[in-house]
C-alpha cells in the first residue's frame, strides 16, 4: 500500500468470496503468528523496509454515507454495524456510530461513479483503482503512528453482484484498524488476497488481540516489540486464547449471517 504524505491507501483485489472453515493447523503456533503479525502489521507491499507499529489510541466515530446512490443499502449498513461491534469487542476500541464529527467515513457509491468517488475523496496518483479493485481503504495517521481518520469506498452494485460485499466490508475495517498489510504466505488470514475468505479467521482474530495488547502502543518498533509480542503469545498459549480462537471468531455478530 504506497506511502503518500502520513496517508496509506489499501486495496482489495479480484478474488472470489467464501466461508472459510478453520480447522487445527500449524498456523496455531506461536513462531508462525508473530511472524505474521510482523508481516501484516508493520509491512507494506509497495514500501520496502518496516514502519512503526499503527492502531487507534482514541475512539472511532464512524458515519455511513452515499456517493450518487439515492437508496440505502439496509444489508451494507448493517453488516458495517455488526463487524464494527466485533472488532470493538476483540480490540478494546470504543466504536460509535456518528454522523456529526466522524473520523471514520464509508463511502457507498455505485461502479458506475465508483472513479469519480475516488478522485474526489482519495489523494493518490494510483491509476486505475477503478478498474483494478473491488473496494479500497484510505486512511491517515499522525507523527506518533497513532491513526486519526479512515475512509472506505465500496461500490456497493459491483460488490454484491460478485457475492463481495461482506468481504469488503470485513477486509477493510479490519486492515483499518492497523493491519494494512496483504501476503500471500500467511493463511488462513483475510490479508490474504489469493484467499476466498469472507470472515475473520482464528489468526486475524490473534492479530488483532496482539496489535491492541496494552503493553504495545503506536509507534514502536519492530526490536522494541519483538520481545512483548513473545511475551504475549506466551501468555495467549498458556490461557488457550491460541486454541480457542477459531471458536471466538465463529461467535462474532457478523457471522450470523452465513448460518
Amino acid at each position: 500500500m504506497p506511502f503518500l504524505s502520513g496517508v496509506w491507501v489499501l486495496l482489495f483485489g479480484f478474488y472470489s468470496s467464501a466461508v472459510y472453515a478453520d480447522l487445527l493447523t500449524p498456523w496455531q503456533s506461536k513462531n508462525y503468528i508473530k511472524k505474521a503479525f510482523f508481516e501484516i502489521a508493520y509491512k507494506n507491499e509497495y514500501q520496502l523496509g518496516r514502519t512503526n507499529l499503527r492502531r487507534w489510541q482514541q475512539p472511532i466515530r464512524y458515519r455511513i454515507d452515499y456517493f450518487n446512490l439515492d437508496k440505502p443499502v439496509d444489508i451494507a449498513e448493517a453488516l458495517i454495524q455488526d463487524h464494527f461491534q466485533d472488532l470493538s469487542k476483540i480490540t478494546g476500541v470504543v466504536v460509535n456510530k456518528n454522523d456529526k464529527n466522524p473520523n471514520f467515513k464509508i463511502l457507498l457509491t455505485k461502479k458506475a461513479h465508483y472513479k469519480s468517488a475516488i478522485r474526489r475523496y482519495v489523494n493518490t496518483k494510483i491509476k486505475n483503482l477503478d478498474t483494478q479493485t473491488n473496494c479500497l481503504l484510505y486512511f491517515k495517521q499522525n507523527k506518533q503512528s497513532e491513526l486519526t481518520s479512515a475512509l472506505v469506498i465500496i461500490p456497493v452494485d459491483h460488490a454484491m453482484s460478485y457475492g463481495l460485499l461482506p468481504a469488503c466490508i470485513v477486509e477493510e475495517l479490519t486492515q483499518a484498524m492497523g493491519l494494512p498489510n496483504d501476503s500471500d504466505w500467511v493463511s488462513p488470514s483475510i490479508a490474504n488476497d489469493k484467499s476466498v475468505l469472507d470472515l475473520l479467521t482464528g489468526l486475524d482474530y490473534l492479530l488483532l488481540k496482539i496489535l491492541y495488547d496494552n503493553r504495545l502502543h503506536a509507534g514502536m518498533s519492530v526490536k522494541t516489540s519483538t520481545p512483548i509480542v513473545d511475551k504475549i503469545l506466551i501468555d495467549f498459549k498458556r490461557q488457550g486464547m491460541i486454541e480457542s480462537s477459531v471458536l471466538k471468531v465463529q461467535e462474532l455478530n457478523i457471522s450470523k449471517y452465513f448460518n
